[in-house]
């Protein structure tokens, strides 16, 4: 009984997400930017995931001798569109879209654009390394360096398999081009140069008396490579697909320092990745552009910050940009064992990549969300109070987002030690009255003493209208 009632103050509520469409001038719903993105002949479908039996099978139908690649863990399917040479640049993305749309069968229709990195190549005569004292990683370095237990992976152009600053860190990956991986023969050798760089940012070993430092010294560094060829472009479904294959396969972060952010699919992707342990953080883009008609709540959008913690010229901001990083001249990891300077929001998602992994290094036990919330409670606030609509939480902070990660090692009320006290910590917290040894044997990281909420020394049924009141927040 004591427990059911317990249970009943644990609702825990789930929304979808819902987007807006941007609109565009000139009737054309979809309209590339060479160079950053590019059509493709391909589209990236969702199908309702409301549809009944019957009307998904009619949705699906009509997608027959097109679909050349299926996701079932996100409900999407990649269509080859018919060839047409005398037609205009994506008139055949936009006139499918529509008509699909048209339907009310699908949730969104957009290209499998080929995205490119948001990176540009800088000055080599920079002072080096400057953003880590922005971002306090010196103090931040005194409290935790980086666990070898914690992945961090990234979606790139390949790496430098015997970079100095990598190699000793770094975990077997994939080729999502290729759907391979590394372990079976999928090459994760960087063809273009924006990978190594972006891997270091975050997970360059440091300490050891050679070149740079990432965020996190012992880090693991996972590659997923993405690109086409030398170019550094890539579908956007393989820069997706490469996402959740990192973090099915173990690593806790992982980023995408490409092009494309506004596209639907990378929300979908997101709130996967965090269903199932992880984190995913995506570039804001290198256009200057406002991007307020959209949000996604399980993706982290990082925007560049510079000098003085004013925001790069170039970095995109708006509503949907969650965090800030420095992302000018970012000295980091090149390819041929080197080190080289790059400016871009390329260069800030894996800073944030790297602050992640040393919120999860500090404290192994918080959950996704606990750790997202760490992150952009850390960050110093930049603009108006809170999560404003220019710079979102702020700039990130790594030195406050360790100490908030050991703190929250110590939190009265969370049973399982994830951070946070909600409804996932109703049953360790009954276990802990009725069988302390046992809670012991299952919950061997976290405090029994968190249970002891009046604070007379002992878990019992006194505690249990302060638990409830804590579950129910302020």
């Amino acid at each position: 009984m004591f427990r059911h009632i317990l249970l009943a103050v644990s609702v825990v509520a789930l929304a979808a997400p819902s987007f807006a469409d941007r609109p565009l001038a000139g009737g054309a719903r979809f309209q590339q930017r060479p160079g950053e993105l590019e059509f493709s002949g391909r589209l990236i479908v969702r199908p309702l995931p409301s549809l009944d039996a019957p009307r998904a099978a009619v949705a699906r139908q009509r997608l027959d001798g097109m679909v050349i690649a299926e996701f079932p863990e996100v409900g999407e399917l990649v269509i080859q569109l018919p060839t047409d040479v005398a037609a205009a640049p994506g008139s055949a993305e936009n006139g499918w879209a529509a008509r699909l749309l048209a339907t009310g069968d699908y949730q969104y229709v957009h290209p499998d654009w080929i995205c490119y990195p948001t990176a540009t190549p800088n000055d080599p005569d920079y002072p080096s390394q400057w953003h880590h004292p922005v971002i306090q990683s010196p103090q931040a370095w005194d409290l935790e360096t980086g666990s070898n237990a914690v992945i961090c992976a990234f979606t790139d152009t390949g790496v430098d398999l015997t970079h100095p600053d990598l190699t000793a860190n770094r975990v077997p990956g994939y080729n999502a081009y290729t759907d391979t991986a590394e372990v079976d023969g999928g090459d994760v050798s960087d063809i273009h140069g924006h990978g190594t760089h972006v891997s270091g940012c975050a997970a360059a070993i440091g300490n050891n008396g050679t070149g740079v430092a990432g965020v996190g010294w012992d880090l693991k560094n996972m590659m997923i490579r993405v690109a086409i060829d030398s170019s550094g472009g890539a579908y956007l479904t393989d820069i997706l697909e490469g996402a959740r294959w990192a973090i099915e396969h173990g690593a806790a972060v992982v980023s995408s320092s490409y092009s494309g952010v506004e596209n639907d699919s990378i929300g979908t992707t997101g709130t996967y990745i965090k269903s199932i342990g992880g984190l995913y953080c995506y570039a804001a883009g290198n256009s200057l552009t406002d991007l307020s008609w959209f949000d996604y709540p399980d993706v982290i959008v990082v925007g560049a910050s510079s000098y003085g913690d004013a925001a790069a010229w170039f970095s995109s901001y708006g509503h949907a940009v969650d965090v800030f990083a420095p992302g000018v001249d970012i000295l980091s990891s090149c390819v041929g064992g080197g080190y080289c300077y790059a400016s871009g929001t390329s260069m800030a998602t894996p800073v944030t990549n790297g602050v992640i992994g040393m919120i999860w290094s500090a404290n192994s036990n918080l959950s996704a969300q606990a750790v997202e919330n760490i992150l952009f409670a850390s960050c110093d606030d930049l603009g108006d109070a809170g999560n404003d609509e220019f710079w979102g939480w702020g700039r990130v902070n790594v030195y406050k987002a360790v100490q908030a990660a050991i703190a929250a090692g110590d939190i009265v009320g969370d049973m399982n030690c994830d951070g946070a006290v909600d409804g996932f910590d109703v049953d360790p917290f009954v276990l802990a009255m009725i069988n302390p040894v046992e809670y012991a044997n299952q919950y061997p990281a976290c405090d029994i003493t968190h249970g002891d909420v009046n604070g007379d020394g002992s878990i019992n049924g006194f505690d249990v209208d302060g638990f409830v009141d804590l579950l129910d927040g302020p």
